[in-house]
């Protein structure tokens, strides 16, 4: 996905990645990243969280609109 992201950004589209594996996905060095500590497969939120969810959403379009450098990090604490 950050290789993607990476050719998205070139094209003049923002991309945040969210993440529950940083060492695998920070490898790739995508443009943005959120790492969240949650399960795998259940990267944006977990099953029937909407409040989660969109909790997600909303740092990943902070981080976009925030970040003035590639390699922008947001994790959880």
């Amino acid at each position: 996905m950050s290789l993607i992201a990476r050719g998205l950004e070139q094209a003049g589209f923002p991309t945040a990645l969210v993440s529950v594996l940083p060492p695998v996905s920070s490898a790739a060095r995508p443009p943005r990243q959120l790492i969240r500590k949650l399960n795998i497969g259940a990267t944006v939120g977990r099953p029937n969280d909407v409040a989660g969810q969109l909790e997600t959403l909303r740092r990943m379009i902070a981080l976009i609109e925030r970040a003035d450098a590639p390699g922008a990090v947001d994790r959880d604490d």
